[in-house]
């Protein structure tokens, strides 16, 4: 698994508009499995703080979407 936040500014440009980026954060850590597993387990609990409070439910992926989305692209 690996994955990046990428922050910047949008910039218009003739093309339309452009993500200037300005920093990366790297949330992975080294990229061994037990870092990932840790930020699976840290969003996991993260989610469920959230969500307890509002009296919401764990909303369910909605897989056939994504997968229409990734054969379009």
């Amino acid at each position: 698994m690996r994955n990046a936040l990428v922050r910047g500014r949008p910039r218009e440009t003739d093309d339309g508009r452009l993500l200037v980026p300005t920093s990366v954060v790297e949330p992975m850590g080294s990229g061994r499995p037990g870092d990932a597993l840790r930020v699976i387990r840290g969003t996991k609990r993260a989610t469920a703080r959230y969500l307890a409070p509002r009296d919401l439910p764990r909303p369910r992926v909605q897989w056939a979407a994504f997968r229409a989305l990734a054969r379009s692209a």
